[in-house]
């Protein structure tokens, strides 16, 4: 296994660049039609893929696209809606697009979904992944687009797995098997330090664990159940009681029952690197690309984030995301859609929305599908893939095809709702309420976050706090 080099000096450059290709003032000609201007989030998926659409876009049709980045984006969208008219498209995870399109700041993209597509024989509605449309339509109005579908869940190091003889774990159960094989493999890193099942990110990125918790929950429980738990009725039918949903011996039984599954796995047991629940992203990064762990907790945006850590190197190893292990043998495969929820919106002030549509329209090819998933190094759009040639791609890239091969051997599901308690209290109601995590605590102190005081206290917290949601939502 060729040793990394850690460039830390490197990453610090990639965040002063983010800062610097920030969302302001675009100098645009507002009264040309033949220029888009497009701000993005600047997250996991780089600019590649952008510069590319961009310049294929404009080879095309003539018309000039310019993107910005801004990692600011979420915090100043809802005052740059009101005040703007520089940008023609965001897209961004975060977007409460529910509460600007009932303040008539977005644009309405109804004819947009019953457009053809270049290059295929349906509409944009047609190309879009299944449940996309319903998550992007209010009061009988389409105001966004899905951006991305996703897969989340195991990153493991196939090298490592290949030279050790490991087989990928198909059940949880193998999964604590592989563990413990692991920890008694006296293997050492190229840090001179014992190699562990997991890196992992405490401090930032606890939510990782997020994917796996959530489809061992989908399997334990089934969709049908997962889908009650959504609608937030209660037993009476009603909203009035619908705090049962939460409710650890009934209704979220088995979502507990999955927490417990992680706690034992992570919380209780030995299969961490030291101190994991107060590493940062970039420490624990680096750990699994040094080899000091053999797996990683992770979402489609992590072969691009991993390579940034080498200096321009490339990650010294084969690198896939493995389907999640069952939480039992005969489960259905499921996946949780990491990034679903993440909107493409127009704003109603744009002074170019039928440009923007176009652009969009663009986006929903098979071509651009094929150039998003290279550039970006493995995140999906929402869109239909089946039909998509990744072969060549796939045949050199192992990571890839892993997320390929997840979303599409995979029942999809995500948490995003169309119910009013969802998009009006969306930190607060699902899946941990009060958005509040317990991955990183249950490993601090164990004895105070077992699966039956954390059931007790979401439960606790939602029928306190129930009445409140329900006024917020309307249904008070």
């Amino acid at each position: 296994m060729k040793k990394a080099k850690i460039a830390l000096a490197s990453l610090a450059l990639v965040a002063a660049a983010a800062g610097l290709a920030s969302c302001g003032g675009t100098g645009r000609n507002p009264s040309s039609s033949n220029e888009i201007w497009i701000c993005a989030y600047d997250g996991g998926y780089g600019q590649e893929w952008a510069n590319d659409l961009a310049a294929r876009f404009e080879e095309l049709t003539g018309k000039s696209v310019h993107f910005d980045f801004d990692t600011s984006l979420v915090s100043r969208l809802g005052s740059a809606l009101k005040d703007g008219g520089d940008y023609d498209i965001y897209l961004s995870h975060g977007i409460p697009w529910q509460e600007y399109a009932v303040q008539g700041l977005l644009a309405p993209l109804d004819d947009l979904y019953e457009d053809k597509v270049e290059g295929y024989d349906g509409t944009f509605e047609d190309r879009l992944v299944e449940t996309a449309a319903e998550n992007s339509m209010l009061d009988g109005h389409y105001y966004k687009v899905c951006w991305t579908q996703g897969a989340g869940g195991i990153l493991y190091n196939m090298d490592m797995f290949e030279a050790n003889g490991w087989e990928v774990p198909e059940t949880y159960d193998e999964l604590v098997a592989l563990c413990n094989t692991i920890n008694n493999s006296g293997l050492v890193s190229s840090q001179e330090t014992p190699v562990k099942p997991f890196a992992w990110s405490g401090s930032e990125r606890q939510y990782y664990w997020d994917y796996p918790v959530f489809e061992w929950w989908a399997q334990l429980a089934g969709m049908e159940k997962v889908n009650q738990v959504f609608e937030y009725l209660g037993p009476t039918g009603e909203y009035s009681d619908g705090y049962e949903m939460y409710n650890p011996d009934t209704y979220y039984k088995e979502f507990i029952e999955a927490y417990e599954m992680w706690y034992d796995l992570v919380a209780t047991a030995d299969n961490s690197l030291p101190n994991a629940q107060s590493t940062t992203l970039n420490s624990a990064k680096g750990q699994f690309v040094t080899g000091q762990a053999a797996m990683m907790p992770y979402a489609q945006w992590a072969k691009y984030e991993l390579e940034m850590v080498t200096d321009g190197e490339g990650l010294p190893f084969d690198v896939a995301m493995m389907p999640t292990p069952k939480a039992t043998a005969g489960a259905e495969a499921v996946n949780y859609m990491v990034g679903f929820g993440d909107s493409i919106i127009v704003p109603a002030n744009s002074p170019n929305i039928e440009g923007a549509k176009d652009f969009i329209r663009f986006m929903a090819t098979e071509e651009s599908c094929a150039t998003f998933v290279e550039k970006s190094h493995g995140a999906f759009l929402a869109f239909d893939y089946s039909d998509v040639d990744l072969g060549e791609l796939e045949a050199t890239d192992t990571y890839v095809k892993s997320v390929h091969e997840k979303l599409t051997n995979s029942v999809n599901f995500s948490s995003l709702s169309e119910n009013p308690i969802t998009y009006a209290t969306v930190d607060e109601v699902m899946p941990w309420v009060g958005n509040i995590y317990y991955y990183q605590t249950a490993v601090q102190n164990p004895s105070e976050n077992t699966p039956e005081i954390v059931g007790d206290q979401i439960y606790a917290y939602a029928r306190s706090h129930w009445s409140g949601w329900l006024a917020a939502a309307g249904l008070r």
